[in-house]
């Protein structure tokens, strides 16, 4: 795998427990732009737009680095769902977690996956491999 696509993975996963964060983010700067004080405000005749909530969920729906967000955490955890418990415990252990304990030697090492160092670097690679390709779709 080349290397950009495996940092490009590891990126999302590390976002992964962020995302819920990321979302509301955006969406509370979709909701409540910012908007310089208007001198003339107080002048009668001021255009109003009564459609403004039409627009914010339309802009809500249509964002894109929003739907990227979603898309990104619904494939991890589809992903994390179908592999077994040592590649998910490899997965949330090395690249989920904020403050890693293990390393994938220490894992192997304390039994936390029951499996050699060898097929432990496999599983990751496979998992890295298909959220990859989940990815480009």
């Amino acid at each position: 795998m080349e290397k950009w696509r495996f940092e490009r993975v590891k990126k999302v996963l590390k976002d992964y427990n962020d995302t819920d964060d990321y979302v509301s983010q955006i969406i509370k700067s979709i909701r409540t732009p910012y908007k310089e004080t208007d001198i003339n405000a107080d002048i009668k005749g001021t255009k109003k737009d009564h459609d403004t909530m039409f627009g914010e969920l339309w802009t809500i729906e249509t964002h894109k680095a929003l739907n990227c967000l979603k898309r990104n955490k619904s494939l991890v955890d589809k992903l994390l769902s179908e592999c077994g418990s040592d590649t998910e415990t490899i997965i949330r252990e090395l690249y989920i977690k904020k403050f890693p304990r293990y390393t994938m030697q220490g894992l192997v090492m304390n039994h936390k996956v029951n499996c050699g160092r060898n097929k432990a670097i496999k599983l990751r690679d496979q998992f890295f491999e298909e959220l990859d390709r989940e990815l480009d779709k």
